[in-house]
């Protein structure tokens, strides 16, 4: 078990900071996503659109599994 420590400790470190990294950066997505709804209506759709698969793809990519 020795010889793992610190590889378990690197581990533990990176999915520690991709975690805060994913929490932080969540809301800020929420944010532009409710500036984009001030926008003209072609880019509306569009920001909405992207903006909704880059919180999911954080969310269910980066933040929940290194969690």
């Amino acid at each position: 078990m020795g010889e793992y420590y610190n590889y378990i400790k690197a581990l533990h470190l990176i999915f520690v900071v991709t975690w805060f990294a994913g929490l932080f950066y969540i809301p800020r997505l929420f944010i532009y996503h409710i500036e984009a709804t001030d926008k003209p209506s072609p880019d509306k759709e569009i920001l909405s659109d992207q903006l909704k698969l880059m919180t999911k793809r954080l969310w269910y990519i980066i933040t929940w599994p290194s969690a």
